[in-house]
C-alpha cells in the first residue's frame, strides 16, 4: 500500500510540473505574442567553439563522475568502457518514461562484469547528485522574479551543504534500507564516493559555462545576462528532471524561454530554448560516437587493473 502510494505521489508531482509548465507557456505565449516574428538571433563562431568545448567536457566529466561513484562500491570497469556503455544507455532517455535508459545501463553494466544491485543504487545516487547540484547553480543564478532572494539562498546553501556531506549520509542511508529492505547494500569507500559526487557537480558546473557561450553565439547579450542564462537554463534543467515528459523534452525549454523572454523577446527565447536542446542532442551523438570507438580500444574490466584505477584508489 506505501509502495503503491508513493508512486501515485510521484506521478501526480510529475504531472503537476508537467501541467503548471503548460500554464506558463500559455500565458506567457499570449502575453508575447506579436513578438514572435521579431526573431532577431546573431551568429558568433568564437562563442560556439567555447560551448563546443565546454559541452565536450561536460560530457565526459559525467559517464567519469558515475565510474567513480561505480568504483565507491567495489565495481571496476576502465574509463573508455565505461564513457562508451554510459553513452550508450543516455540516448535511450528520449525514449518513453525514460526507464529505457536505465534498464539499458543495466544491461549494459552486467556486460562489464558489474551487479545490477551495484548499478542500480549508483544510478539513484548519480541523478541525485545530479539534481541536487543544479539546485545550488538555480539557486545562484535564478532571477529574484522567478525565485524569492532569501528562498533562493536558504536552498541553496542547504542543498550544498548535504551534498558536501554526501560521502557521509549516503552510507547511513544504505545501512538504514539494508536493514528495512533485508537486501545488502555495501559500504562505498567515502574518497571515492567524494570523488564521484565533485566530478557530477564539475559537470554541472563546466555545463552551465558551455550554456553562457552557446547564448553568447547567438543572443544579443552582455554581461549582465549571465547569471539570467545560467538560472533559467536550470531551472528548466531541474524541471525537466521531475517532470514525466522523456529527457524533459517541452518541459525544459518551455521554462528556459519563459524565464528569458522579458529581457529578450518570445522569438529569440524561444528560438534559444530550441537551440539548446538541439545542440545537446547534437553533440550527444557525437560524443556516443567518439565514445564507442574509445570504449573499442580499451580493454574490459579486469584485464589491465591499471587503467581501472580502483583498486588502489587513483584515476
Amino acid at each position: 500500500m506505501n509502495h503503491r502510494w508513493r508512486n501515485t505521489a510521484k506521478t501526480a508531482a510529475q504531472w503537476t510540473v508537467v501541467i503548471a509548465t503548460a500554464v506558463v507557456i500559455f500565458r506567457v505565449g499570449n502575453q508575447h505574442w506579436s513578438e514572435f516574428n521579431d526573431l532577431d538571433l546573431q551568429f558568433a563562431p568564437f562563442w560556439l567553439v567555447n560551448a563546443a568545448v565546454a559541452t565536450t567536457a561536460a560530457n565526459l566529466l559525467l559517464p567519469l563522475g558515475w565510474r567513480r561513484l561505480i568504483a565507491s562500491y567495489g565495481g571496476c570497469v576502465a574509463a573508455g568502457r565505461a564513457v562508451r556503455l554510459w553513452c550508450l544507455a543516455q540516448t535511450a532517455r528520449y525514449l518513453p518514461t525514460g526507464l529505457v535508459a536505465v534498464a539499458s545501463r543495466l544491461q549494459l553494466a552486467t556486460k562489464e562484469g558489474i551487479p545490477r544491485s551495484l548499478t542500480a543504487i549508483s544510478i539513484a545516487v548519480e541523478t541525485l547528485v545530479l539534481l541536487g547540484w543544479s539546485v545550488v547553480i538555480c539557486a545562484l543564478f535564478v532571477p529574484s522574479t522567478v525565485l524569492p532572494e532569501m528562498m533562493r539562498w536558504v536552498s541553496g546553501v542547504t542543498v550544498a551543504t548535504v551534498l558536501v556531506a554526501a560521502p557521509w549520509w549516503i552510507p547511513v542511508i544504505g545501512n538504514r534500507l539494508s536493514q528495512i529492505k533485508k537486501f545488502a547494500i555495501p559500504q562505498p569507500r567515502r574518497r571515492l564516493l567524494a570523488d564521484g559526487v565533485a566530478l557530477l557537480g564539475a559537470s554541472v558546473a563546466v555545463r552551465a559555462v558551455g550554456t553562457v557561450a552557446l547564448a553568447a553565439a547567438f543572443l544579443d547579450m552582455g554581461s549582465a545576462d549571465v547569471s539570467l542564462i545560467i538560472g533559467a537554463s536550470y531551472a528548466g534543467v531541474i524541471a525537466g528532471m521531475i517532470g514525466i515528459t522523456p529527457a524533459g523534452l517541452g518541459v525544459r525549454e518551455g521554462v528556459l524561454a519563459a524565464i528569458l523572454v522579458d529581457r529578450f523577446g518570445l522569438a529569440d527565447a524561444a528560438a534559444f530554448a530550441l537551440l539548446s536542446r538541439v545542440w545537446e542532442f547534437g553533440f550527444e551523438m557525437a560524443f556516443l560516437g567518439a565514445a564507442s570507438w574509445w570504449g573499442r580500444q580499451r580493454p574490459r574490466n579486469g584485464e589491465v587493473g591499471a587503467d581501472s584505477g580502483v583498486h588502489d584508489g587513483r584515476l
